[in-house]
């Protein structure tokens, strides 16, 4: 999301309050009871805790589920260790939204550049000052070439 290592570490800490959402397809048999267990929290056989998960179930296909994914800490590999602790392979995991940034309808392989002054706008709140981005000055927009013109590029 970005690659400004401070703010990205500023960003992750969970006294930002982000809530990050995912949508994760598992792989074997649960219910919306079995994943309401996750909402009290839970310790691995490991000793590794997780604070409260929410998660809803979206749909079954066959043996595959789609499930709605919200929590808090962000724990490394925390939703794959969660769902597994149900009984569940997690086969594929999508981030959808990570506090105030939300995937919605960016197309896979898609870059949405955000402003300084928006980041600085929606993290002045959670993120010390010194970790946000400086205000830059406005620079001119590069012209593009107008659609259907070509493009000579050097042969390096």
């Amino acid at each position: 999301m970005t690659n400004d290592g401070k703010l990205a570490r500023a960003m992750e800490l969970p006294k930002t309050g982000f809530v990050r959402h995912y949508r994760a397809r598992a792989h074997g048999e649960t219910s919306q009871e079995s994943l309401d267990s996750l909402k009290g929290g839970i310790t691995l056989d490991d000793g590794t805790r997780y604070t409260s998960i929410e998660a809803e179930l979206e749909r079954q296909t066959g043996t595959n589920n789609w499930i709605n994914v919200r929590l808090t800490e962000g724990k490394n590999r925390e939703v794959r260790k969660a769902l597994e602790h149900l009984g569940l392979q997690v086969n594929r995991l999508i981030r959808t939204q990570y506090g105030p940034f939300e995937l919605a309808d960016l197309r896979p392989g898609a870059v949405e550049e955000i402003t300084s002054e928006a980041l600085r706008e929606q993290l002045k709140d959670v993120i010390p000052a010194n970790l946000l981005p400086e205000e830059q000055e406005q620079r001119p927009q590069r012209r593009r070439p107008p659609v259907g013109s070509r493009v000579h590029r050097r042969n390096r």
